[in-house]
């Protein structure tokens, strides 16, 4: 990831969330391209259990596919936010092209928070955004959709990367789950027995 803004998000995008710093002994969990029915039931099963909240941004397209669960994890309680509708990346799409998926109508082109596929966007396309949205990116990635990273390389990144306040990405998809659903056990058992709680953004 060399462009810049992606790089540093707080320099080119001043209000967007990367990390809740005035948040001590608090930790938000972070679900991207869901939901799908065989792996984000699970993980609503797995922060019930440790009665934590998370964030879901949701594919579109997933939630028009699969609305039985995309309900289930706002009845739930947890925070719905647009991670677009096809999952186009914004360094290989035209731009009018790009702007048009993330805004396609959806289960989740209403909600309030919004992060852009693989963390790209433009700054051109942030200034039409943040009209609409609260861009979120992270500032703890698990890489649970790498092949190349381990559980154990995971469980390091999760052990060493984490502070106050750190939005964490995980992906309720079945790429991802083999590896996702222990790291995010690990995540909450770890932590929760260090006294922290998982809010929801």
């Amino acid at each position: 990831m060399s462009f810049l803004p992606i790089r540093y998000p707080k320099l080119f995008y001043c209000k967007a969330l990367s990390r809740k710093k005035d948040r001590p002994k608090t930790l938000y969990l972070s679900f991207d391209d869901g939901p799908n029915p065989l792996v984000t039931e699970k993980v609503l099963e797995i922060l019930k259990k440790y009665k934590a909240k998370a964030s879901f941004f949701c594919k579109g397209k997933n939630a028009d596919l699969y609305p039985e669960i995309f309900n289930k994890v706002k009845a739930e309680g947890h925070t719905i936010g647009n991670h677009s509708y096809m999952h186009l990346d914004a360094f290989k799409h035209k731009n009018k092209k790009w702007l048009s998926d993330v805004l396609r109508k959806s289960p989740v082109s209403e909600a309030y928070y919004f992060r852009p596929t693989y963390g790209h966007i433009f700054p051109w396309q942030y200034r039409v955004l943040r009209k609409k949205y609260k861009l979120v990116f992270w500032d703890v990635m698990v890489y649970d959709f790498r092949t190349d990273y381990s559980l154990k390389k995971i469980k390091k990144i999760l052990f060493n990367k984490v502070r106050d306040g750190s939005i964490i990405v995980f992906h309720d998809n079945i790429a991802s789950s083999q590896k996702m659903l222990p790291a995010l056990e690990f995540t909450l058992e770890y932590y929760t027995k260090r006294g922290y709680k998982f809010e929801k953004l």
